[in-house]
């Protein structure tokens, strides 16, 4: 096959190769962002993409490490990598096998929420690429999977009436839109509550609706392992990026999972070393007795998704979750010096 599909996808990367160049056809050159090349001289470009007996190679000339270009692609994107496995076995297919899922495609009725309040929605999975919502989660990098468990809401507040009647005025139906909706679901797969998140700038980005007051209101109870670390995030659409992971539906963290296993829990706020009721938050957490991530001071972006937005790869992230948790007075000495106030 043709590596003009690789050159397609090492395009698609190029925005994250500090001082990518393309030096021929079958040659580039960019800093290696694996092992941050020189220190001392940041203009130093030592990693290089280059043809070998008809394959695309990563080699960094600093630190000596040697993968294929869809290795090194999955090494920073997983999500990427998936679209170009699936794009290179679609290029593959044979004409025949075309035409047979042409004609099951046919065959297959639109797939909606068979029951439940979210019957009749489309998942994001179902949507085109030209949709906005699909567009949004796209963009957003949000893992392939989760594609199936998003929604798009046109008409939310409208929508939200026929479930929980005059939950909306008329005034605020006036301004309804479409809106990504995230289901949360309880350990028995029932939805209890969902958040509707604006597509642009909205003055009101995520609107939650809760249904069932029993439940804690968190987002992912149906997969989370609680016999195993628990990162307690944000908000949801981090948590997708991270293992064994749950996301709160905005106010106070702790006050969501009261009830859960505090030996199993930690506690993941935003890299907001600036804000003071980011940092008394993280104090009281800590007081409370909650293991929590204090993000080391080379990490300048604010949350998860925007790591991944900036190239980070969820390996990455999760290892720096790892070897930032601290607990009690180590703690409090990790705030004390992340902390910029």
């Amino acid at each position: 096959m043709s590596n003009w599909l690789i050159h397609k996808y090492i395009g698609l990367i190029s925005s994250r190769l500090p001082y990518f160049k393309r030096k021929g056809p079958e040659l580039y050159n960019f800093r290696c962002i694996i092992c941050g090349d020189s220190q001392k001289r940041k203009n130093i470009a030592r990693a290089y993409i280059y043809e070998k007996q008809g394959n695309l190679m990563f080699h960094c000339h600093n630190c000596s490490l040697t993968m294929s270009v869809p290795n090194f692609i999955k090494s920073l994107d997983q999500t990427l990598y998936n679209e170009y496995q699936y794009e290179k076995l679609q290029n593959n297919k044979t004409e025949e096998q075309i035409d047979l899922e042409k004609f099951v495609d046919k065959m297959k009725k639109p797939v909606f929420m068979k029951a439940g309040p979210l019957k009749g929605l489309k998942k994001v999975s179902q949507l085109s690429i030209h949709d906005p919502v699909k567009q949004f989660i796209v963009k957003r990098g949000i893992p392939n999977p989760y594609h199936a468990k998003l929604f798009s809401c046109p008409n939310y507040m409208h929508f939200c009436n026929t479930l929980i009647p005059d939950k909306f005025s008329k005034n605020a139906l006036e301004h309804d839109e479409t809106r990504l909706l995230i289901p949360f679901l309880d350990a028995n797969k029932n939805l209890h509550a969902f958040q509707g998140r604006s597509l642009g700038p909205s003055q009101v980005k995520y609107i939650t609706i809760i249904l069932d007051e029993n439940v804690p209101k968190v987002f992912g109870l149906d997969t989370v392992n609680f016999n195993k670390t628990v990162y307690v995030l944000e908000g949801p659409i981090d948590s997708m990026f991270v293992n064994n992971s749950i996301a709160t539906a905005g106010g106070d963290l702790v006050s969501s999972i009261g009830s859960f296993d505090k030996s199993k829990i930690v506690i993941v706020y935003d890299n907001e070393p600036r804000s003071r009721e980011t940092i008394k938050k993280i104090d009281k957490t800590i007081m409370q007795g909650y293991s929590v991530v204090i993000w080391p001071d080379n990490m300048d972006h604010k949350d998860i998704n925007d790591m991944i937005l900036a190239g980070l790869s969820s390996e990455f992230i999760e290892h720096i979750m790892k070897t930032h948790t601290y607990k009690d007075l180590a703690a409090k000495l990790a705030l004390t010096k992340w902390s910029k106030i």
